[in-house]
């Protein structure tokens, strides 16, 4: 179902349309009575009528009743109003960390790396308490994260998260696989469920591409992509930025091992490694990552798109090469003038 602008809803007033997605429709609305601005999230009529995806929607209203944190979007209530049933959001003003990355990448600097860590921490915090709560959000990512003006992270969007000890439910129109190629675990790729070292990995994900400004993995397709995922290892970090800290690279590759019995165990182990990360033993994890088995695409696939970052010292060997070129061009035409 859609509403027009200016339609009301009991105490809340439409005021447009946020998105419309496969699952609901979402809207920009004005609390009336509290005298703020909500979002308002329809889920379709559809998936009303099926068990599953019913079971769904009544946990995403669980889990928002259960989470109460400042980097969490706050879900305030399950409304009712005319036989129409939504949820009530806290309207979180900002832009998405997609966005966010876009405008970081025209200016990018040192101060990534700061940057990096305080935005991953604050999504690291509010993850952690969800998995305190035994809640794996198991779709994050840049989408799914809106950046406020003062710097304050949100974490948005827990319609696929887990709970648990709770039944497992499938819907006729999703896969088995849950989450956004990019950012899947694969043991989410392989059908698994996944738990809060799900999340550990995507946060990796996310925290290499704010730092390389590229993802690790790269394909024609989502299938080729959530291959890789599963069978290659992730390029170092400095494949794409060649000053990143070793320390910081290896905290960020340990979060990506694909073995999730190798990443780190617990959001909570993750934060105190970026807390702490100039004392990490950065000798320890490069051997652990180095002993993972599988290759990684980055040598073949990603060099012949010329990929390579374009730093000082990258320059000084494009330049020794070029110079040798023309030295041997010039060795080749003297010796070509001696022998006539």
């Amino acid at each position: 179902m859609q509403f027009e602008d200016g339609q009301k809803l009991g105490r809340y007033t439409i005021e447009h349309a946020l998105g419309h997605g496969g699952m609901s429709n979402v809207y920009l609305a004005h609390d009336d009575q509290e005298d703020r601005k909500v979002v308002l999230k329809f889920p379709h009529e559809e998936m009303l009528g099926d068990v599953a995806s019913y079971e769904r929607f009544t946990r995403e209203v669980k889990i928002g009743q259960l989470l109460k944190h400042n980097n969490i979007q706050n879900l305030y209530e399950l409304a009712r109003v005319n036989n129409n049933e939504f949820l009530v959001l806290e309207y979180v003003d900002g832009i998405t960390l997609r966005e966010y990355l876009r405008l970081r990448e025209k200016t990018k600097g040192s101060d990534d790396f700061k940057d990096a860590v305080d935005v991953g921490l604050q999504i690291a915090h509010a993850l952690s308490y969800a998995h305190e709560n035994h809640v794996a959000h198991r779709d994050l990512k840049p989408e799914n994260v809106i950046m406020k003006p003062d710097g304050t992270a949100k974490v948005m969007d827990f319609g696929i998260a887990s709970i648990q000890g709770a039944r497992r439910v499938t819907w006729g129109p999703m896969t088995a696989q849950v989450g956004t190629p990019d950012y899947m675990s694969p043991e989410q790729i392989q059908g698994g469920r996944g738990d809060s070292r799900t999340d550990v990995y995507a946060l990796g994900m996310m925290l290499y591409e704010f730092i390389a400004h590229h993802l690790p993995y790269d394909g024609d397709n989502a299938l080729a992509v959530m291959n890789q995922h599963v069978t290659m290892k992730a390029p170092p970090v400095h494949f794409y930025r060649e000053d990143v800290p070793a320390p910081l690279e290896e905290i960020i590759m340990k979060a990506l091992r694909r073995n999730p019995q190798d990443r780190w165990q617990s959001m909570k182990e993750l934060i105190s490694a970026l807390e702490n990360w100039d004392s990490v033993d950065v000798a320890a994890l490069r051997v652990d990552r180095e002993q993972e088995r599988g290759e990684s695409p980055a040598l073949g696939k990603l060099a012949h798109k010329v990929r390579l970052p374009i730093t000082t010292g990258n320059l000084v060997v494009l330049l020794v090469i070029i110079v040798i070129l023309l030295l041997l061009v010039i060795l080749s035409q003297v010796a070509g003038h001696k022998v006539h």
